[in-house]
C-alpha cells in the first residue's frame, strides 16, 4: 500500500518559479486568460522546435514548455477556481492545481508534455479545459452527496 501524497501550498521559491514564467509569457504578449493566445504560443514553440530541431537548446525548450504549463495552470485557476499546490509522494514533489471545492488535482506539466510528445497542435487546449470543467462539475456534485459532506 502506498502512502497518500502530501499537498501543501507553494513555497515562496515555487511561487516565484510560477511568477517568472507567467511574467515571461506576458512580455511575449501572452495572457493566461486568453486560451487562444496560450494555444497560439504553444503552436509557435512547436513550430520553432520543428524548424530549429538541430539548433534549439533542449534546456531552452524545457523552459518554454514550462511556460506553457504555467499558462495552462493559471488559466485553469482562473476559469475553474483551482489553486497551485505542491504534491509530494515517493517520486518527489511536483507542482499541481487543486480544486478548491473537491479533492481533484491536475498536473499541467505532464498534460502539456503528453500533447507535446504527440506533436498535437494547440487545438487540444480548448477541449482539455472544457473536459476538465465537466469532470470538476461531476466531482463536485458527487462530493456534495457523500455522507458528511
Amino acid at each position: 500500500m502506498t502512502d497518500q501524497p502530501e499537498m501543501s501550498p507553494l513555497t515562496e521559491p515555487e511561487r516565484e518559479w510560477v511568477r517568472v514564467r507567467r511574467d515571461f509569457a506576458a512580455q511575449e504578449g501572452v495572457d493566461h486568460l486568453d486560451l487562444d493566445a496560450v494555444a497560439a504560443y504553444y503552436d509557435a514553440v512547436l513550430a520553432r522546435s520543428q524548424a530549429e530541431a538541430d539548433e534549439l537548446d533542449p534546456e531552452e525548450l524545457a523552459v518554454l514548455l514550462d511556460v506553457v504549463a504555467v499558462l495552462l495552470g493559471e488559466h485553469l485557476g482562473a476559469r475553474h477556481g483551482m489553486q497551485w499546490v505542491t504534491v509530494a509522494d515517493e517520486e518527489g514533489p511536483a507542482l499541481a492545481l487543486r480544486d478548491t471545492l473537491s479533492d481533484a488535482v491536475v498536473f499541467p506539466q505532464p498534460v502539456v508534455g503528453q500533447s507535446w510528445n504527440e506533436q498535437a497542435t494547440g487545438e487540444w487546449m480548448g477541449g482539455y479545459v472544457d473536459w476538465l470543467g465537466k469532470q470538476l462539475q461531476q466531482i463536485r456534485a458527487d462530493a456534495g452527496t457523500r455522507p458528511g459532506a
